[in-house]
């Protein structure tokens, strides 16, 4: 760790340890939060190398062309029925989803009127610049950055790849009583939990989820998700909203068997399950509950058509047929290597799952024909 990441850490922990003084103690939730997206010093605002095998992990747009390529089917299809379509991204990495899906849509003659990218993050943001300003001028153009979500409705597609689950969660345990919130006080310059009694609207939103968990029973959930989806998704007049994340539905994600919750960080490509070390120089995540998405999206004129593995969906969308056999034996060992990856199910395969859900249109949403079905 550089003496430059070693004093960024040293300044946020020093915020954090503030921000606790001020309050007496703080959620887990506000931890995770400014661990993340403090302005200049969270994970994901300070500038750190995250993305690809220099950084802490690779996402799928990562590891090569082939997932965009293939998701390109999906945007083609919706793009098609309507008449000036605009993608959304959300969180849009390095830039590399967007290079490599409008270069694609290029050749099949589907490009959007515009592609938007929503990025927080400035150091980001610069690195998507970058990317992009290597496409023809006449796809370059048709992308734009957004600091905050727009005031105009549009039709077209809101995208959010491993966005989902960077959300800050409540961490919850199971008492006697009741479920308790994890809250973090100081101790000596030393961050300890400590549990106290939920907020009755931070009750009542884990109570809408029904879950029968024994005593002793720690886990997560995102908080007021119905109110972020809602900024999200409320300028999207038709079209599509499509999430691609690790997580499962609520019955599996709140297993017995995982009594100790799903919340992990990631730093150079090693998962460990300490969050209060290395504060917002790793990456802090937790598996997303599709059934709350589903039901959140639902609740908001949403119609949730689709839930699936990503490997049944990059399949159905047609993978395999990119993958060209008469390519040189090393590029045809990288689609190999790339498709395994995407798909297998100690890989990405069934570990990511895919999310659809439209408003106001008919069109059909390709992608779920020859899935198996999964229960939200």
């Amino acid at each position: 760790m550089t003496n430059k990441i070693q004093q960024i850490s040293k300044v946020l922990q020093h915020k954090i340890t503030q921000e606790i003084k001020q309050k007496g103690a703080i959620s887990f939730a506000n931890f995770m939060k400014m661990a993340l997206y403090e302005p200049g010093l969270g994970y994901y605002s300070a500038g750190l190398k995250k993305f690809g095998r220099e950084g802490d992990f690779i996402t799928a747009p990562e590891l090569g062309p082939l997932f965009a390529q293939t998701l390109a089917n999906f945007f083609a299809a919706v793009l098609s029925d309507i008449k000036h379509p605009v993608i959304m991204e959300l969180g849009a990495g390095q830039g590399t989803f967007c290079y490599q899906l409008l270069k694609q849509l290029d050749t099949v003659n589907q490009l959007p009127s515009a592609y938007w990218i929503l990025e927080i993050s400035a150091d980001l943001k610069k690195t998507q610049q970058q990317q992009i300003a290597q496409l023809p001028k006449h796809i370059s153009q048709k992308v734009r950055w957004l600091n905050q979500l727009p005031d105009e409705s549009f039709e077209g597609i809101i995208f959010g790849n491993e966005v989902l689950d960077a959300l800050p969660v409540e961490v919850f345990q199971i008492f006697e009583s009741g479920p308790q919130r994890l809250m973090l006080c100081d101790k000596q310059g030393e961050l300890k939990e400590q549990w106290q009694p939920f907020p009755e609207v931070l009750l009542n939103q884990l109570a809408s989820k029904s879950l029968d968990l024994p005593v002793g029973y720690r886990s997560e959930f995102i908080p007021h998700l119905q109110s972020w989806m809602e900024g999200v998704v409320q300028c999207l007049r038709t079209g599509v909203v499509l999430w691609v994340d690790y997580g499962y539905g609520a019955k599996q994600l709140y297993h017995p068997q995982r009594q100790q919750g799903t919340l992990v960080c990631h730093q150079r490509h090693q998962a460990n399950f300490n969050p209060y070390q290395s504060i917002g120089t790793q990456d802090m995540t937790s598996f997303v509950d599709f059934t709350h998405v589903a039901t959140v999206l639902d609740g908001l004129g949403f119609d949730v058509c689709s839930f699936t593995h990503q490997s049944d969906f990059l399949m159905s969308l047609g993978l395999t047929d990119l993958i060209n056999e008469n390519a040189k034996f090393k590029d045809y060992y990288q689609q190999i290597s790339e498709m395994k990856q995407l798909v297998l199910p100690n890989e990405m395969g069934e570990k990511f799952k895919v999310l659809a859900a439209k408003k106001n249109t008919t069109t059909h949403i390709p992608g779920f024909e020859h899935n198996r079905s999964y229960d939200l």
